[in-house]
C-alpha cells in the first residue's frame, strides 16, 4: 500500500514548536493577532494560510506572513520529539509498504529531522508545502509516482483537513487522535478508520 502521512501532530510532536514559530512570524508581521493553541485544535485547513486568516491578518500581508514564517523554519529548529512508538511503527510499516510524508512543513526541514531520528530509511519521499499544492494533488502525485490506485491509498493525518484532503483524492482516510485536533472533531469527519496509538496503525495496515 502506499501509506501517505501527514507530519505535524502524527509523527512528531510539534505544536509548541509551531505555536512558537508562528507567534514569531506574527509579530514580525505586525499585523493580526496572536495565534493560541486553541486555533491549532480548530483550524478546518492546516495550512498557514488558513491560520492567517483565523487571526485576522488582512489578505494583502499573508504572502509576508508566511514568507516569515519559511524564513523562520529555515533557522536551527528548536528540539523537536517523536511521538511514542513511532520508529517501531514506521520500521514495520516500510517493510511492505511505501510511506510518503505529505506536510505544511518545508521538505528540507522534514527530511532532516526524519534523518535525526533514524527514520530516513523508512520514509520513501517527502512533499513538502513549499510546493505550493494542496495534500489531495501531492497524495495524487505520489499515487503516480508509486502507481498506487486509490484502493490501496490512504491518507493518515490527525486533522480534520487531512481527513477532507484524502476524501477529495478518493483514497482511503485514518484519523489519528493524539495530535493537534480532538476525536470528537475527527469522528465527525468519518474516517474511515480511527487510530488511538501508533500501533493501531500495525493491526489496521498488516
Amino acid at each position: 500500500m502506499l501509506l501517505n502521512f501527514d507530519y505535524d501532530g502524527v509523527i512528531v510532536d510539534s505544536l509548541g514548536n509551531l505555536l512558537d514559530l508562528t507567534i514569531k512570524a506574527q509579530e514580525l508581521v505586525d499585523v493580526g493577532r496572536t495565534p493560541t493553541r486553541n486555533d491549532f485544535a480548530t483550524l478546518e485547513d492546516m495550512t498557514y494560510e488558513e491560520l492567517a486568516r483565523v487571526i485576522e491578518i488582512p489578505a494583502a500581508k499573508v504572502p509576508d506572513f508566511i514568507k516569515t514564517v519559511r524564513n523562520l523554519e529555515r533557522r536551527p529548529p528548536a528540539p523537536t520529539f517523536l511521538f511514542p512508538d513511532i520508529s517501531t511503527v514506521f520500521e514495520q510499516l516500510a517493510r511492505d509498504h511505501q510511506i510518503v510524508v505529505i506536510t505544511a512543513s518545508t521538505t528540507e526541514t522534514v527530511t532532516q529531522i526524519l534523518k535525526e531520528n533514524g527514520l530516513s530509511k523508512t520514509v520513501t519521499k517527502v512533499m513538502g508545502g513549499e510546493l505550493g499544492l494542496s495534500k489531495a494533488k501531492r497524495i495524487a502525485m505520489a499515487q503516480s509516482d508509486f502507481n498506487s490506485d486509490p484502493d490501496d491509498t490512504v491518507m493518515v493525518g490527525d486533522a480534520i483537513s487531512d481527513i477532507r484532503q484524502g476524501k477529495l483524492a478518493k483514497v482511503k482516510t485514518v484519523a489519528v487522535t493524539w495530535g493537534f485536533q480532538s476525536r470528537e472533531l475527527l469522528i465527525a469527519e468519518n474516517p474511515d478508520h480511527l487510530a488511538d496509538t501508533p500501533t493501531d496503525l500495525l493491526t489496521l495496515f498488516n
